[in-house]
């Protein structure tokens, strides 16, 4: 009978001590920092095809003026963004104030040939 009551007192004190909110708060700081390094693994091969991409455009169209080294930043940010310059610049021809002519089109056959645009099988 001694052991039950020390056995409920152990599990009462258990609940309370998890329940003061010092434990709740560290307990959601590592929830936070676990979903965080899950998100980072999951965008990583992402993340590493979005910086390809943008080498490749900065050594294919060397020498690059700072506004437009700005703009391929800007543009390389999400695979999205990517694909709605190409919709936007390179199938529909809308004119894009940052390339033009030929370094636009070397622009598009970059991204074209880029792992982002390849339909997945």
């Amino acid at each position: 009978m001694l052991r039950f009551f020390i056995i409920t007192a152990e599990i009462i004190v258990l609940v309370l001590i998890l329940r003061s909110p010092f434990v709740q708060y560290l307990f959601e700081d590592i929830q936070n920092s676990v979903s965080d390094w899950f998100i980072s693994l999951s965008t990583l091969p992402e993340r590493r095809a979005l910086e390809s991409l943008r080498s490749d455009i900065t050594t294919q169209l060397k020498p690059l003026k700072p506004y437009q080294q700005n703009y391929v930043e800007k543009i390389t940010v999400s695979t999205d963004s990517v694909k709605r310059f190409y919709a936007n610049y390179c199938e529909k021809d809308d004119i894009n104030p940052n390339f033009s002519g030929t370094k636009r089109a070397q622009l598009c056959h970059t991204i074209t040939q880029s792992s982002l645009m390849r339909k997945p099988d």
